[in-house]
Order: structure tokens, then sequence, then C-alpha cells
């Protein structure tokens, strides 16, 4: 029987606070739904998802495959070249980061998947167990790329699975931990093109699990964690289909699941009406979270099109009226912004302070098939073999500094636009000050901790 291993690349930064809880409660699905898709094919293979290299020492896997965003990329070739020297193994890459960038692919691995994974994956297995990997039959995989004596091979597109519910649930139960908190997703893809958003460039369209498959999942979990009070639904998109939305609370509320757990989603202003908070409620939705990127119009007007300052004013006023949490991310630094946008953006955080549970604060990064990566890329900053670690998030927002991340806007010199985020940074200590004492503090480490949690 063939040993297979799934293992995410996560920079181990002890500057991270709740490093090590996040990892637990907040894990990436994607190994979890590769995992339930073999086992539905029955390939004779056995399974198991670790956080570390070391954890798979009495298990020696035959395939290792490995998960990795783009800030995480240099970390995965260390990883996939450790495995060889310890098992000699396949190494098989995967993620958000390969998908956009296959060139960057290395020798370092055998194989990288682009796009949806799981029919992929399967594919490869194949062919490992029958022990063919020649290049005839490699080349007739779709959605791969390699290194072969032609060079670098990218073959055929592969389109994803037409109906998400032929996914089973992600193997939760054969990994996950939780403190009380889990996350599920109901969708894949967005069918917006935001300019700093990799989403549009590595998800096909936008499709969705059915509303009962949904309301399985959520039992499901509860079956195997009793002690979760609370789901994050962390879809790229949870609202754009409303009636689906709005099936959703009623099956929830139908249930009765609405007075076990309660729930948090990413939205998006525009879509966010008087309707849709009314099923917001029925569900037990305590929280939604959405983009609104700048106080500036003008620059909205070129990062996310259909969005408003007024638009995202009028979803905060209502979601609060309404008794709904709100939180949001603003992206600050791009690269056409002046002082007079940034300002924009200070003010309409600092005035909707008394309505917002939680603001996030990111930096512009050009991620790999993004507007911004285009610029970037023009501009000289980036190129597919570059050293990605330098491309990171600041998971912390007030360790932002100029001089350790990229810093791609043109109209205000660095040293400048540190001075303004010494403000920024004085928002979200106030925040941080504010929300300490309101949230359990084994959540909150972590939920400060990470960039994107809603």
């Amino acid at each position: 029987m063939l040993k297979l291993g799934f293992i995410t690349a996560v920079r181990e930064d002890s500057t991270l606070w709740g490093e090590s809880f996040y990892k637990r409660i907040m894990p990436n699905l994607g190994p979890m739904y590769l995992a339930g898709f073999v086992e539905k094919k029955r390939l004779p293979v056995e399974i198991q998802i670790r956080d570390h290299l070391e954890d798979f020492a009495g298990f020696k896997p035959n395939v290792l495959g490995i998960s990795t965003l783009t800030e995480n990329f240099e970390f995965a070739k260390q990883l996939a070249r450790q495995a060889k020297e310890l098992w000699n193994c396949v190494v098989i890459l995967g993620g958000v980061h390969i998908t956009a960038l296959p060139e960057s692919m290395t020798q370092d691995f055998d194989y990288g998947v682009i796009g949806e994974g799981e029919e992929t994956l399967c594919d490869l297995l194949g062919a490992i167990l029958e022990g063919d990997q020649s290049l005839e039959r490699m080349k007739k995989i779709p959605g791969i790329v390699f290194h072969s004596n032609e060079g670098l091979c990218k073959t055929d597109y592969r389109k994803g699975i037409p109906s998400l519910d032929e996914i089973p649930f992600p193997a939760r139960e054969r990994y996950l931990k939780s403190g009380g908190i889990t996350y599920m997703m109901t969708s894949r893809g967005c069918p917006y093109t935001c300019s700093f958003c990799t989403i549009p460039y590595t998800s096909e369209g936008y499709r969705v699990h059915s509303p009962q498959y949904v309301v399985d999942e959520i039992r499901s979990i509860k079956r195997h964690y009793p002690e979760v009070k609370h789901i994050r639904i962390f879809d790229d998109l949870y609202i754009v289909n409303r009636k689906r939305v709005m099936e959703i609370a009623e099956l929830v509320a139908a249930e009765g699941l609405n007075q076990e757990l309660s729930f948090s989603c990413w939205g998006r202003a525009n879509l966010i009406d008087e309707a849709l908070i009314a099923s917001f409620k029925k569900m037990n939705m305590t929280y939604v979270a959405f983009g609104a990127e700048s106080g500036s119009s003008r620059v909205l007007s070129q990062i996310k099109p259909g969005s408003s300052v007024e638009r995202n004013q009028a979803a905060i006023d209502q979601l609060h009226d309404h008794g709904v949490g709100v939180a949001c991310s603003v992206i600050l630094g791009h690269p056409l912004e002046t002082e007079d946008d940034l300002w924009a953006t200070y003010e309409f955080i600092e005035k909707n302070l008394p309505k917002i549970f939680e603001v996030e604060f990111n930096v512009a990064i050009p991620w790999p098939g993004t507007d911004l990566w285009q610029i970037a890329l023009k501009n000289g900053m980036v190129h597919p073999q570059m050293d990605f670690s330098v491309l990171k998030e600041t998971a912390i927002f007030p360790n932002y500094c100029t001089d350790y991340y990229p810093y791609m806007n043109e109209k205000i010199a660095p040293e400048r636009f540190d001075l303004i985020m010494a403000d920024f940074k004085k928002l979200y200590w106030n925040l941080f000050k504010r929300n300490k004492d309101v949230v359990r503090p084994e959540h909150y480490a972590a939920k400060n901790d990470i960039a994107r949690l809603f």
C-alpha cells in the first residue's frame, strides 16, 4: 500500500503570537479535502496529515504532498529537499502559489498541481501505483507542471469538478483539534476581480456546495466536535448567491443549529441589504467581515470595481443597526495612493470605530497573478525565480516597516509612509486594547495574529 503524507508549508516564526494554536484551529483544509477524495476513490493509499516533517518519522511516506502560499514557497522547497533525503519520496507541490506562477516550479519538486487538486492528485497516484511515471504518461495528466529532459512541461488545463457536492467533507476528524472555534468552506472562487487578489487567477469561476450539503457538513462538525460553538464560513465571498444564503439560513434554523452555534462570514458591501441581514440574524451570524480597502473613492475605483466609500459606510451602518458585528479590512500603500488617500482611509476607520468590531490592516503586496504583480514585474521588483520569502504579509501590523516588506507606492517616500503608518498603528492598538477585555484570550491571540482571519 502506498503511503501518502500531507504537510502545509508554514513559516515557523516565534514572533507570531499563538502560531501553534492557529494551526490547530484554522489549519489548511486543502489536504483534508484531498484525503477525503482519495479515500472516496478507494485507491490503495494510507494517508497521514501532519504539521512537521519529523511527525512522519515512523510513517516514512512514499509520496509527500506539500501545500504552500507564495510567502512560504522557500520553506516548501526546503521541506521537499529534506523529505527526499529522508525517504527518497515523490514530492507533489500544490496550493495557490504554483497555480498562479507555474514557471516558478523548481526541481526540488517532482510535480506541481495547477488549480483544483482532487482529480489531478488521483491521476498522479494512479501513475505512481502503476509504476509508470514516463514522460508520455505524465503529459496525459491535465493540470500539472514538472521538469523533464525537454525542460519545464505544463500540461493541458484541467476543468474543476462541476458539482462540488461530489467532493466529500474534509477529513477533519483525523487531524483537526478544536478549542470551540472551527471553520468551513461552502464555495470555491469569486466572481469579482479585485486588483490585489489572487482568487480570480487561481480559481475556476464560482462554484458552490448545495444548501443541504452545507447543513450536513455543519452537523458533521457538531458530531465530531461537540465543543464547537462558532463556525467561520471562510469562503472567498459567501454571499454571492443571496437565494442560496437564505436557503442555508432557513435550513440551519429549521434544525435548531442556530441555537447551538454562531457563525461569521466574508461579505461584500454592495451585496449587503436588509433582506440579507434578516437571513444573517436567522442563522445567528454574529459578525460579517468585508474589504473596505480604502476611504478614498479614487483608490477604490482603481482597485475594487463596483465598490464605493458610500456603500461601505451603508453596510457598516446597516449591520451595526441590526446588531450584527462588523469587521473590515483595508489595504494601504497602493502604487498610486497619495497622502490624501491614506488620510481618507484613516478618517474612515476612526469615525467608524464605535461600530467596527475589528479592522485588519494590510499593506499592498504583489502576489503572483494579480494586477499588482504585473506592476511589480514591470518595475523589476519581482520575477518568477526570485526569493519569495520577501513577499510576506504583515501578520502583526505593528511589525510593518518599509525596510522589511515590499513597498510599492510611487507617490510617497518610504520614510514618510512609515511615519504615517505610526498613526495607523495607534488605531490598531486602540482596537486591540478595546477588544482584549471582551474576547477570550486564547481566541484573541489567534484572531489578531493572522491576516485574513475573517
